[in-house]
């Protein structure tokens, strides 16, 4: 079987055919990826590991169902207040048939794991990515990236990231994002991120983070 790094994501001229559509839909998907990482990559001479293997979409449900979501300041994109309006339970239910084949309890005990695959390079603008096909916390990773000092020679930040979903009729996109150091490994934090189209333009306006998820 083929490995994640021998995936690319084709363009695809818009036309009337269906497959054609999906493929529209997941670049639209993953423009808004690739421009939120835009933002978190402070100094563009180094290089960033993202896993390959996409976080698991019940991941995303878990957090949006804690309703722990916060309104972001339009300027400078810090949390400014709770929004408990946010979620809502029937918009929920929506998205949990539309991805996910898990019941509400099975989706309150998920975990990153069990994801689809995969990221590739085409997904992203930043060309200075390396993508990891081992998974977070099993021995070949932790002997690979734990055991000393990486070859790069300083810090060595990861992304993992899910595919993102629609919400409330496609009016949000919303994925999760966790985001640390690969070794030493410290500072990992895990969030839903949420994006809104506003005037034809995505762009973020609130972000989820549960108390338990640091």
């Amino acid at each position: 079987m083929a490995g994640c790094a021998s995936r690319s994501n084709k363009s695809i001229v818009v036309s009337s055919n269906p497959i054609s559509k999906i493929n529209d839909t997941l670049r639209e998907k993953h423009e808004v990826v690739s421009d939120f990482l835009e933002t978190k990559i402070k100094d563009r001479s180094k290089k960033i590991m993202i896993h390959s293997k996409k976080i698991n979409t019940n991941m995303t449900l878990k957090i949006l169902r804690l309703n722990d979501i916060y309104v972001l300041d339009s300027i400078d994109s810090k949390k400014t207040y709770e929004d408990k309006t946010f979620y809502k339970e029937a918009e929920w239910e929506i998205a949990r048939k539309k991805y996910s084949k898990n019941s509400v309890t099975e989706i309150e005990n998920a975990t990153f794991r069990g994801g689809e695959c995969c990221w590739v390079a085409e997904n992203f603008n930043y060309k200075n990515f390396i993508f990891e096909e081992l998974d977070f916390g099993t021995p070949a990773y932790e002997k690979k990236h734990f055991f000393g000092l990486n070859e790069y020679g300083y810090k060595f930040e990861d992304f993992y990231i899910s595919e993102p979903i629609y919400y409330q009729n496609k009016d949000y996109l919303i994925f999760t994002f966790s985001h640390g150091n690969v070794f030493p490994t410290y500072e990992i934090s895990t969030r839903i991120i949420i994006y809104k189209k506003k005037n034809g333009k995505w762009v973020q306006t609130h972000v989820g983070v549960p108390n338990w998820i640091s």
